[in-house]
């Protein structure tokens, strides 16, 4: 079934603050040679704050972005840099469209919380013949201490780059649902790629995306998973705790205990994987 989550105000807009940027490579390649010329229709399934939207939007005259968050749609609504791009509340299990009425279908980040089966009839049914459904996710990135940027040693990387693993294994093992769909992402999409009932389909699994963060930063992203607000009542102390021993833990491990959270910096590099399917003529 369907599961909802990132819903709540606060959630949405951490989730919009901290979250990194789709990068456009993503969209070029997953379109490929659909991006020759301007398609009519994009939906966007699951768009949150609208993220997945910006990169792929100046490939369309028409884009339809849903979530079934009151939250998430106003935080995009305000975000829109689009005139013809429009953000509504729906489902994936119930999509706003015609039959075959729709060229490309984009759930970024957000199929693992979909009831599937369900979601991939409503794709048959809204695609146009040779219609293209693109699945794209990530999962925790590597982390590197700007001052190893240029030099060999990579031992401090790893040894944050697990700190942070760990971080988000143990905010999702504390709801069973939550750490089972949350396997999807760490599977890379393994499993979802073998479930898509087109025979036609491919996927990319060298995309990157560098930032530049600070602690604060990466804090902020720890905090955006969504078990990190839901268990916050029933376990505030350990929460606010996790977060707070990710961040001694880390600054120990990289030699930084007296600078603020604010001067640590790091490179951030995220590893996207993307599915391709494309409908039958």
């Amino acid at each position: 079934k369907m599961l909802r989550y990132y819903e709540s105000k606060s959630i949405t807009q951490k989730y919009q603050k901290y979250r990194p940027h789709y990068p456009v490579q993503l969209a070029e390649d997953a379109l490929g040679n659909f991006k020759e010329k301007k398609l009519d229709f994009l939906l966007d399934v699951g768009c949150g704050g609208g993220q997945s939207v910006n990169i792929f939007a100046p490939y369309f005259h028409e884009v339809l972005a849903i979530d079934p968050s009151e939250n998430q749609i106003k935080e995009a609504r305000s975000q829109n840099k689009f005139a013809h791009v429009t953000y509504k509340q729906g489902i994936a299990e119930k999509l706003p469209c015609d039959d075959v009425s729709v060229d490309v279908i984009t759930v970024g980040t957000a199929i693992h919380w979909l009831d599937r089966p369900k979601f991939y009839e409503e794709v048959t049914r809204v695609l146009k013949p040779n219609g293209r459904l693109i699945i794209f996710g990530y999962w925790s990135p590597e982390i590197v201490p700007l001052c190893l940027l240029n030099g060999d040693d990579t031992k401090l990387s790893e040894i944050g780059t697990q700190l942070l693993k760990n971080t988000f294994n143990h905010l999702t093992e504390w709801n069973s649902v939550f750490h089972e769909r949350h396997s999807h992402v760490r599977d890379k999409y393994n499993q979802i790629f073998g479930e898509i009932p087109f025979p036609n389909k491919r996927r990319f699994d060298n995309k990157f995306m560098k930032y530049i963060w600070s602690l604060v930063d990466m804090k902020g992203m720890i905090q955006s998973v969504d078990s990190y607000e839901t268990y916050m009542k029933s376990k505030e102390l350990e929460l606010k705790e996790l977060s707070e021993q990710f961040v001694r833990s880390l600054k120990e491990s990289w030699g930084c205990t007296e600078m603020e959270n604010s001067d640590v910096k790091m490179q951030v590099v995220f590893n996207f994987f993307v599915l391709v399917a494309d409908k039958p003529n």
